[in-house]
């Protein structure tokens, strides 16, 4: 996956983007993001419902 190479390059977080039009779809985090809650989610994804279809 595209996604993937950012990682292999030593990348903790970055955009994910459409591999067609490259239209920001969310993010990833492999060191984690904190929740509303307040709790800490490790590796954390994070996707743009608006951007998503939804099946």
């Amino acid at each position: 996956m595209k996604w993937m190479q950012a990682l292999e390059e030593g990348n903790v977080e970055q955009k994910l983007l459409c591999t067609g039009c490259n239209a920001r779809l969310g993010s990833f985090n492999w060191a984690g993001m904190q929740c509303n809650c307040g709790a800490w989610v490790n590796p954390a994804f994070q996707l743009h419902k608006s951007r998503l279809d939804e099946c």
